[in-house]
């Protein structure tokens, strides 16, 4: 395993540079500044050479609200390096963690505590869908292996009413050569950071699947045959069967 040491050296010296662009993100416009925090995510997936698939239409760079399953921490570089002017909606435990939570906070992530409310990360969403930002939440509010999807929670989904915003479902999976659940890049039951990061460290390759799935209006359309809104928990099913349905899809010979 000759990458290990390698790997390790490159990810100290590449989370040393994330500081660094965290302390200087005020010398720099709101553009620029998420463009390089855009790019550092998406390195984080180079150097722990995990290799992206992507299946689906990207949709138009205005704001989304993106809703995904959550298998791993890795989900995070993942989709902020495929997706611009990022913000997450994540778990409190991450802002705890050594160096990775304060990168995410400096990042521009929301914390929320689990099973309680929180209305300044609400307002905050909303904002964020105004100004045209992809906004990424995991509704299931917990991580899995990617078999399955666990049921959303569907006060989650109302910024994208109140901004008003498109839905947009993402499906993740991490795959092995054969196609099946890579059980290495799950972060869950009591699994730790370093323990976690140790398992992706000593695979020598890695692959995850992303597939986009159609968007979901929260408006009426506009067409000859219009299409009524949906509401909030018709949205937040529709989305959960979207995303169950593809990973489904993967299973199938």
């Amino acid at each position: 395993m000759w990458w290990i040491p390698l790997r390790i050296i490159r990810l100290q010296w590449h989370v040393a540079r994330g500081v660094w662009l965290t302390h200087r993100a005020r010398h720099y416009p709101p553009a620029v500044h998420a463009e390089r925090v855009q790019t550092w995510l998406a390195q984080v997936l180079i150097i722990l050479n995990i290799q992206t698939e992507i299946e689906g239409d990207r949709p138009a760079e205005c704001g989304h609200l993106w809703l995904a399953n959550h298998v791993s921490w890795l989900d995070i570089p993942l989709l902020g390096g495929l997706l611009s002017h990022t913000v997450f909606l994540s778990k409190a435990e991450i802002r705890r963690w050594p160096i990775i939570g304060r990168l995410a906070a400096q990042a521009g992530t929301l914390f929320m505590t689990r099973g309680a409310g929180s209305r300044g990360a609400h307002i905050a969403l909303t904002e964020g869908l105004k100004r045209n930002q992809q906004v990424v939440i995991f509704p299931e509010g917990t991580t899995t292996l990617g078999l399955g999807v666990n049921r959303f929670h569907a006060r989650l989904i109302q910024p994208a009413l109140d901004a008003p915003a498109p839905v947009q479902p993402v499906a993740l999976r991490y795959v092995t050569a054969e196609g099946r659940v890579d059980r290495r890049a799950a972060y869950i039951d009591d699994d730790r950071l370093t323990t976690s990061l140790w398992r992706i460290l000593r695979a020598k390759k890695m692959r995850v699947r992303v597939r986009f799935l159609d968007c979901i209006p929260v408006q009426p359309t506009c067409a000859l045959a219009p299409t009524p809104a949906l509401n909030r928990d018709a949205i937040t099913r529709l989305a959960e069967h979207r995303i169950r349905q593809a990973l489904h899809q993967w299973d199938s010979p």
